[in-house]
């Protein structure tokens, strides 16, 4: 289907051991970005280095220009200057069965020399339709996001306390037909009852 603007999931993922971390489960936050034109401008609002990058391109043939205007060089130049070092998996989707070939409009070294400030992952081919090596893709998201520094730094209890909030005081403005927009000065108010240290 086609993604409006953004939408947030989570993934839970299970390691048998992680040194770092108490327990076994984590939780990665996956925002799915709309890929519609109108969408472009806002998206580097939400860049950051220490994200792992899904970048997912149309391999079954119908777009009929991979490396144009909306194509995989394109959103590599737009996370490269917004976000350099992060890690990037290049995945091809609508694969079918397999029937596709090629994961990449051109090979991962080509990539890599064009952005050398990225770290670029060759996901392979998928597709949700049918379920094709989504488990594999899943699976390398997992191990590749364990690579990335500080994803298994855990958050202090205020901060899980000011996320709630945040998020309950959203759905309350939404079931009102509100806009989920607060003032600055509202949120460091919540800040200071969750018990988030300023600094």
């Amino acid at each position: 289907t086609c993604t409006e603007g953004v939408a947030i999931s989570d993934l839970h993922v299970t390691f048998e051991e992680l040194p770092a971390l108490p327990r076994t489960t984590l939780t990665l936050k996956l925002w799915d970005f709309g890929g519609q034109t109108e969408y472009y401008t806002t998206h580097v609002a939400f860049l950051d280095t220490r994200c792992l990058y899904i970048l997912v391109w149309d391999a079954s043939g119908a777009q009929l220009d991979p490396e144009g205007t909306h194509g995989v060089s394109f959103w590599l130049h737009s996370i490269q200057t917004h976000a350099p070092h992060a890690t990037v998996i290049i995945v091809g989707s609508k694969a079918g069965n397999g029937r596709v070939v090629n994961s990449l409009p051109h090979p991962i070294s080509e990539y890599e020399k064009q952005f050398p400030d990225l770290h670029l992952v060759d996901g392979g081919l998928m597709d949700s339709k049918t379920g094709y090596r989504i488990a594999v893709v899943k699976t390398l998201v997992r191990d590749t996001a364990l690579k990335i520094d500080g994803i298994q730094q855990t958050a202090p209890h205020s901060w899980h306390r000011l996320a709630q909030r945040c998020a309950k005081e959203a759905e309350e403005m939404e079931m009102e037909g509100k806009a989920p927009l607060v003032r600055e000065s509202e949120v460091r108010e919540w800040a200071l009852e969750a018990e988030v240290a300023e600094d």
